[in-house]
């Protein structure tokens, strides 16, 4: 997908102006955007993850240097996905610890 391709559909999905942004939304969006990610699958058709990081960090440290090398557009591209989640997932833990005292008790009893 090219780089104008990418901003209709983030266009699309939450305004020119990104009204229409909230952790739900953009969750839903980026998993979106990974749907047309072909996944590598073995003969038994379960998902093979070539990962040999041990840490959150590295997986990190990894991805950033990758995204170094990639053309332009990809790149762009991937980072402001990272950046969009990231950004999204802080408002929503924030959001949790604003308000989750509201909740407290309200939880489903486990089986």
């Amino acid at each position: 997908m090219g780089l104008d391709e990418f901003r209709k559909r983030v266009r699309s999905a939450f305004g020119d102006d990104l009204h229409r942004a909230s952790p739900a939304t953009v969750r839903d969006f980026l998993d979106g955007l990974q749907t047309d990610t072909p996944l590598t699958l073995r003969g038994d058709a379960r998902i093979v993850i070539d990962e040999t990081a041990k840490s959150y960090e590295e997986v990190m440290r990894t991805f950033f240097a990758r995204v170094l090398d990639l053309p332009p557009e990809e790149g762009v591209r991937m980072l402001w996905a990272v950046a969009f989640d990231l950004s999204y997932a802080v408002i929503e833990s924030h959001d949790a610890e604003r308000i989750g005292h509201l909740f407290k008790g309200l939880e489903e009893p486990t089986p």
